[in-house]
This record gives C-alpha cells, sequence and structure tokens, in this order.
C-alpha cells in the first residue's frame, strides 16, 4: 500500500534479539513450548488473570498461541515475554509489548509476576526490562494501563518512574467486559 505525500512509513516493528534482554538478574525472551509449564500457573490463578489482564487459558491454548507468535509481533499488536531469573533459572513472571503505535512511536506495556516471586522486586524489574526495550526499538511513549483496584501495580510504575495521567474509562478487556483503568506513561531518559 502506498501513503500520500507527506505521511511517513512507519519503521517500527516490535521484535526482541533471540538470547532476549537483561537487567543482569532477569532475562526476558520469547516463550517457548518448554516454558508452558512455568507459566501456565499465572493463567491458572484467577487473581494473576486479573491483574495482568491474561486471557483464561489452558495448555493447549498456551501450547496452540505459540505459533501465532510471530505474526501477533510483526502486526504490532502482541511480544509476550516470559522472565526467567537468570541464576536459578526459573520463570518468575512474564511481560508484554503490545498495541504498538508505529506511526506515532507509542506502545503498552505489560507484567505479571508469578506468586512464589511476589515481594523481590521482579515486577519493577520487568517493567523496566519492557520499557527500555520498547525505547531501544525507537518507541518514544511508553504506556501502561493498570486496573483501578491493583494499587500494588500501581506502586510498581511508580517505583519504575512512570508518571500517573489519570483514569481511562470503558476500556475492553479481553472477556469482552468494560473496566476503568490508570493511564502511566514513561518517555526516554525518564
Amino acid at each position: 500500500m502506498s501513503l500520500p505525500p507527506g505521511l511517513p512509513e512507519p519503521t517500527l516493528a516490535l521484535s526482541i534479539p533471540d538470547e532476549g534482554v537483561t537487567d543482569g538478574t532477569i532475562c526476558l525472551r520469547l516463550p517457548t513450548e518448554a516454558d508452558l509449564d512455568g507459566i501456565l500457573p499465572a493463567f491458572a490463578d484467577p487473581e494473576t488473570r486479573e491483574a495482568g489482564n491474561l486471557p483464561n487459558f489452558g495448555r493447549e491454548d498456551l501450547l496452540a498461541s505459540l505459533a501465532f507468535l510471530p505474526e501477533l509481533a510483526a502486526s504490532g499488536r502482541l511480544l509476550p515475554l516470559v522472565a526467567v531469573e537468570i541464576e536459578s533459572g526459573e520463570i518468575v513472571g512474564g511481560g508484554t509489548l503490545h498495541h504498538l503505535d508505529a506511526e506515532r512511536a507509542i506502545a503498552e506495556i505489560g507484567y505479571w509476576v508469578l506468586p512464589h516471586a511476589r515481594g523481590r522486586g521482579v515486577a519493577k524489574r520487568i517493567a523496566r526490562l519492557v520499557a527500555d526495550h520498547a525505547f531501544s526499538l525507537g518507541v518514544q511513549r511508553v504506556e501502561a494501563r493498570v486496573n483501578l483496584d491493583n494499587p500494588a501495580s500501581e506502586r510498581v510504575l511508580e517505583r519504575v518512574g512512570f508518571s500517573r495521567e489519570g483514569v481511562m474509562r470503558s476500556l475492553p478487556k479481553l472477556d469482552g467486559h468494560r473496566i476503568d483503568m490508570t493511564l502511566y506513561s514513561l518517555l526516554p531518559g525518564e
């Protein structure tokens, strides 16, 4: 498709190096079939699923979704990542880059932490790693949306440097319901 004069071709795309990205403690990388049993508890736990706005997937759903990951990333819709603690090799959570607006250089992040890894700063590490990776791709504004009833996630974003911008009303969830969310943003260098 050709564009009219004066409208630049979007050049941003969601991707991650094969080896992932790391802060020395956590590595974020693409999930593989070998990771399914490690991430399944997040999708099976209603609390984690609700806070992370994760789909209600079983193992077979997760397995089937792996084949779609390259297409989802290429479209800018979703780049799901698994968070692995480097020292132990244990899966501790996950993060996502999603809803890339390549024309405006904006992307949204998400993150979740498995119950056994909570209270250790894992959420902060994941949120910062995902945001920094977005900036390395050329994104100029990273957004995060948090369910209003999730003050713990709001604290994570504030500790990482995100600014609270306000409440976005009636946003859609995967299950078809609508919910109010708090909008946070982070700019390069913050």
